[in-house]
């Protein structure tokens, strides 16, 4: 069986991906991925269904393949839209022959064939890796229950299902052994992550202590839960990037309150105080929501200055997305379109800024970096990533002296900045 996949949004709907091509890749027909969608037998689509703007670029995603579909194709379309939308997609999508929401990809295979296949045995299920073969996702949880007002997670994906230790170290041995060097370990909430009376810095206690991967890296960290024993357990073990995802979302008390994020403005000062006294050379990501219902120009300057305080090495700005299904849809004070982005633009020239500086910082210095390959733009350079750069969200680092191969980590010298990507020269 030869597939043909798209998948949008974050790196979970990855891994959904891996897993569905994984159960299908299992079965007695097999599996080939083509990135040719007319020579493929099955056309899949995995879709995001957590902002409007998500949805839409789902729908064009999946008229744009059904578009090319050839008869005795069939297209599979899965993910978040589904779980959102439900039968409303059969009618308003008859081109589709299959229809999958979350929380069970493996049975994609069920919908496919006349037969189940078992994997008894076998933990976590198998895979078929759509990232580089040097790096992958790993997910440790499924779902949330925390209750943002804008969010439509929960509504989605359920509640938060944490995996069990045993489980996700097997996992990250079986992808070591594959080649992996990189793994992301991704969730809705990391720091949610409770399997019996484990949390979140065993885990990456056994995974430091259990394996031999020279970076285990973490999305995801919600503020209100990054505790000291977090921020030491990260500390202590090299093996972990020195990478903390956290997302403020916003740092005017009021706003945070309307969010339902459980934390205030002084809450996100003392954590990010903590880091920098334990973790003075980690990089922070984090992201920021603009014109959030009730958000006043006083609340704006707020986020403002916390933004120019703290320095972010990464940050994302977004515009609230009014989504029907959300409490925060109920909410008066609703902020116009053309002020929101505005907002939103002031924010990311604050942050370019900031990089710039940051990237200027590290000119002269010699890290680590994990080679990605030849360079988009030309054969005569090579593209990497540091310890401070996640893929596929953040800058790179373009390499345009030395030679070395996909998913080798070697030291680089820094030699020169942008705003958001470093250059430099192996050593």
């Amino acid at each position: 069986m030869k597939v043909f996949a798209i998948s949008l949004g974050c790196p979970k709907n990855t891994i959904d991906t891996e897993m569905a091509l994984g159960s299908l890749g299992s079965t007695n027909s097999g599996l080939k991925l083509t990135n040719n969608p007319q020579e493929a037998d099955l056309l899949i689509v995995n879709t995001c269904g957590f902002i409007e703007e998500a949805v839409s670029e789902s729908i064009d995603t999946i008229l744009a393949v059904a578009r090319e579909k050839t008869d005795g194709q069939v297209l599979v379309v899965m993910g978040c839209m589904v779980q959102r939308y439900g039968n409303d997609l059969k009618k308003e999508l008859p081109e589709v022959d299959v229809f999958l929401g979350t929380g069970s990809p493996q049975s994609l295979v069920t919908l496919i064939e006349d037969q189940t296949t078992q994997h008894q045995g076998q933990s976590p299920d198998p895979r078929v890796l759509t990232t580089p073969p040097w790096r992958a996702y790993v997910k440790i949880s499924e779902g949330c229950s925390n209750r943002c007002t804008y969010c439509l997670i929960p509504m989605l994906r359920g509640n938060e299902i944490s995996r069990s230790i045993t489980e996700i170290v097997s996992e990250v041995n079986s992808l070591a052994t594959k080649g992996v060097k990189e793994i992301t370990l991704v969730a809705q909430d990391l720091t949610a992550y409770r399997n019996g009376e484990k949390t979140l810095p065993d885990l990456l206690e056994a995974l430091a202590g259990e394996t031999d991967l020279p970076w285990i890296r973490l999305l995801y960290l919600h503020p209100g839960k990054v505790n000291i024993r977090l921020l030491e357990t990260i500390a202590a073990n090299t093996a972990i990037c020195p990478y903390l995802d956290i997302p403020i979302q916003h740092a005017s008390t009021n706003i945070l309150r309307s969010m339902g994020r459980r934390y205030d403005s002084k809450a996100l000062e003392n954590l990010l105080s903590r880091i920098s006294k334990l973790l003075p050379h980690a990089a922070v990501r984090t992201t920021v929501m603009v014109g959030f219902p009730g958000e006043t120009e006083d609340d704006f300057q707020k986020l403002r200055g916390f933004v120019e305080k703290w320095e972010f090495e990464h940050l994302g700005c977004f515009v609230y997305s009014d989504e029907k299904e959300c409490v925060a849809n109920k909410l008066p004070g609703k902020v116009s379109t053309e002020t929101a982005m505005a907002r939103k633009d002031e924010i990311m020239n604050i942050q370019a800024r900031i990089s710039r500086d940051k990237n200027s910082d590290m000119v002269g210095r010699v890290e680590q970096v994990l080679v990605e390959g030849q360079s988009s733009e030309t054969e005569l350079l090579l593209v990497g990533r540091t310890r401070y750069q996640a893929p596929e969200i953040d800058g790179i680092v373009y390499i345009n002296e030395g030679t070395a191969r996909c998913g080798e980590i070697v030291p680089v010298k820094i030699t020169d900045s942008h705003i958001y990507d470093l250059v430099g020269e192996i050593i």
